[in-house]
């Protein structure tokens, strides 16, 4: 029992407000000093990393305006921000440029390279459908079939395989008539859709390949106003959080 209290005053005397940023600083330095650490990180291809991860000893800050200032130390300009406020991010590999961030505005980089990869992904989302006709599918159920493969068609995005099958007892058509009966459904769906593959003809049983021309309606990207928004909503959101753990255990601060 008595380890188990010296171990939580140990937990609680590191957690107060005063050590915070002495901590924080250590940190810092025993990340960007440390040759483990350096070996580390070094050996971690990062695209654009922060803070302790940017592998190289000497940078260049890189203002918003374009100012390129003189090349410095990582771990002195490390030393000179507040990390829980601002961080440090690699821009350039060639000579390493950073930028000096603002929580915010890493935020706001997130949830841009977020929406960016969202509207990409849904570009190149293609839905495979398929519609089953028989060659004997006629009145009320072919212009029900039809409308069906027009609504898919209709959505954008879409490739619609149209299938006629022979029907189980009944002699087949001509092959003139099957060309008929596939012609019918293409210039019905010539609006919405064009065959983009040859016809497949097995046994009685046709296949046609159709694809959507009708262009999707995909969700255009937040404005840079709507991102700063959201960003700004996210950190409220962590702050509330803090601030409830703050309530819950007294005196202890919590590192957002």
């Amino acid at each position: 029992m008595s380890a188990f209290l010296a171990f939580r005053t140990a937990v609680v005397s590191v957690l107060r407000p005063r050590n915070v940023h002495r901590i924080t600083q250590d940190l810092v330095t025993l990340r960007t000093t440390s040759p483990m650490f350096q070996t580390a990180i070094r050996g971690t291809k990062r695209s654009h990393p922060k803070n302790g991860q940017i592998p190289y000893e000497i940078v260049q800050v890189l203002d918003p305006d374009g100012t390129l200032h003189h090349p410095t130390r990582l771990t002195k300009l490390l030393e000179s921000i507040d990390p829980t406020t601002h961080l440090v991010r690699l821009v350039k590999d060639h000579p390493p440029t950073v930028r000096v961030l603002t929580q915010l505005e890493e935020k706001m980089r997130k949830l841009q390279t977020k929406a960016e990869k969202k509207v990409s992904e849904s570009k190149r989302r293609i839905a495979n459908k398929e519609a089953q006709f028989s060659w004997f599918t006629s009145g009320t159920d072919f212009e029900h079939k039809l409308a069906k493969a027009r609504a898919e068609l209709q959505k954008g995005d879409v490739r619609l395989d149209v299938v006629f099958n022979p029907k189980q007892g009944v002699k087949n058509p001509t092959r003139d008539e099957m060309h008929q009966h596939l012609a019918e459904v293409v210039d019905a769906l010539a609006d919405v859709g064009n065959e983009w593959r040859e016809r497949d003809f097995r046994r009685g049983s046709v296949r046609i390949f159709l694809q959507s021309t009708v262009q999707k309606n995909t969700k255009a990207l937040p404005t840079q106003d709507e991102i700063q928004e959201l960003a700004k909503e996210e950190r409220k959101r962590v702050e509330r959080q803090v601030q409830k753990l703050k309530r819950k255990h007294g005196d202890q601060d919590i590192i957002s």
